[in-house]
């Protein structure tokens, strides 16, 4: 069990320092606040940010949870043996000049000593090559100082929340994190496990099986290691929680990721088929994952446990109506996915809407309906049997639609406990509604084929969640 290298009650950072801007200081610095019990290690230090510093990990009159290493490769391996000898049950390295450097020669050879004089006492390893683990206020193994908009440095933390990230590349999982404070979603655990020595992915699947705080998983891997272990993982994992992987297949990719972390390439082909038979969702780019990630952890599965998963398409921008249909097309949504109306519904619509519009699925409201129309016209839909998303794309370039739509939509989506996705498309105010829409904690894009995205993934997790048989295509 992983317990407590993500709730550690004693963490020691090996390297402690006083030197502002080295990452002895900004590990500690970054420690210091939170609930384990901090224990700084160095030659010659006595104190270190108001905490005694000890000579060696050996010497620390406690039973140590978790050491950080940021010392360098050349006594990394010293490191090891004492952090053995002391009973140590998890080692963090967060330096780098290992096994993923080609220039490095004895890399890999060092790697595996490490491993061994680990392996001796039981001791589990996280990197090398890494950022560790950030899960707050427990530990935070990240030698980034925390981000300030005054000195345009440092790694954002997002606020606590229900997504926990496996990756593989530090500075990706770095970019995630600031992505994620950006668009106001929380972070519950993150694992950054670099060279992989050790613990990898796999590893951090498992446990997280278990971890009841958080909705989605989002996983970033260069290369896989027993890949029968890594598979069931990630399918036990999906049937508790959705899991996104991020895999780069490409030759290019594979050379890449050699030179990144050591990682060898695995048969694509086999990977991508492998995933599909457990159901897993594999994004196939950085904005997919992203996208795929939010979407989970917005709407959760408790929205798709249902008989039958239908959506609408609505907007008062007559063209978006039409780009709708195509994205839905060009992500191979079935059209037999589309709510067909009822005629009650219709009836009701066509009293709520002007003689020129057609109600027709995707809708298109006209420009000048005012936010009020909108309203009804998306409770009408929602309260419809065999509506269970809707799509919606409101322009607020008309001065017809107000702000009072953003938390209408989002009293709606708790009322009916159906999604309502949004795109808000354009410019400087299309930004601002989504701000609006993302403060409200309503699902939202900037442009229509990322509606279309998002609801292709829910509806695959809707089939898996009820065995649902796939319906006819286009």
């Amino acid at each position: 069990m992983l317990n407590d290298l993500f709730y550690p009650r004693t963490v020691a950072v090996i390297g402690a320092s006083l030197k502002e801007g080295s990452l002895g200081y900004h590990v500690m610095q970054n420690n210091i606040h939170l609930k384990a019990e901090l224990y700084p290690v160095h030659p010659v230090y006595d104190d270190v940010m108001g905490c005694r510093v000890y000579r060696s990990v050996r010497d620390i009159p406690e039973s140590v949870d978790v050491a950080i290493s940021v010392v360098g490769p050349d006594n990394t391996l010293q490191i090891t043996r004492e952090c053995a000898e002391a009973k140590v049950k998890f080692l963090i390295i967060v330096t780098s000049r290992f096994g993923e450097a080609a220039r490095f020669k004895e890399g890999k050879l060092l790697e595996q000593k490490i491993a061994e004089a680990a392996r001796k006492s039981g001791m589990r390893i996280v990197g090398p090559n890494c950022i560790g683990v950030l899960n707050i206020p427990f530990i935070n193994s990240t030698f980034l100082p925390e981000y300030s908009p005054f000195s345009l440095e440092g790694m954002p933390i997002p606020p606590r929340g229900n997504i926990n990230i496996i990756s593989e590349s530090g500075s990706v999982s770095g970019l995630l994190t600031a992505w994620l404070e950006e668009q106001g979603l929380g972070l519950n655990k993150l694992v950054n496990y670099g060279n992989g020595i050790d613990l990898v992915a796999t590893d951090f699947m498992e446990y997280f099986q278990k971890d009841m705080e958080c909705d989605v998983v989002g996983v970033y891997v260069e290369g896989i290691r027993n890949g029968r272990r890594f598979m069931e993982a990630a399918r036990s994992l999906n049937e508790k929680k959705p899991v996104v992987i991020l895999k780069p297949g490409s030759e290019l990719a594979s050379k890449a990721a050699l030179t990144h972390t050591g990682s060898v390439a695995t048969n694509d082909a086999i990977l991508d088929g492998a995933l599909k038979q457990v159901h897993v969702n594999r994004a196939r780019n950085y904005g997919e994952f992203c996208a795929a990630i939010m979407t989970h952890s917005m709407v959760s599965d408790r929205f798709l446990n249902r008989d039958h998963f239908f959506c609408v398409g609505i907007t008062n921008a007559g063209g978006f109506k039409v780009l709708l249909a195509e994205s839905l097309r060009q992500y191979q949504v079935p059209e037999s996915t589309l709510s067909v109306l009822s005629p009650g519904v219709v009836s009701e619509l066509e009293k709520i809407l002007p003689p020129n519009v057609t109600v027709t699925n995707p809708l298109d409201i006209v420009g000048d309906a005012s936010s009020e129309t909108y309203c009804k016209v998306m409770e009408t839909l929602l309260s419809e049997n065999n509506v269970d998303c809707i799509l919606s794309i409101p322009s607020f370039e008309p001065a017809s639609l107000r702000e009072e739509l953003v938390k209408d939509t989002a009293r709606l989506m708790v009322e009916y406990g159906k999604p309502v996705i949004i795109a808000s498309v354009g410019g400087e105010l299309a930004r601002i509604i989504r701000d609006k829409f993302q403060k409200v904690f309503v699902l939202n894009f900037d442009k229509p084929e990322d509606l279309a995205f998002a609801y292709q993934i829910l509806r695959k997790r809707h089939q898996f969640l009820t065995k649902a048989p796939p319906p006819a295509d286009f």
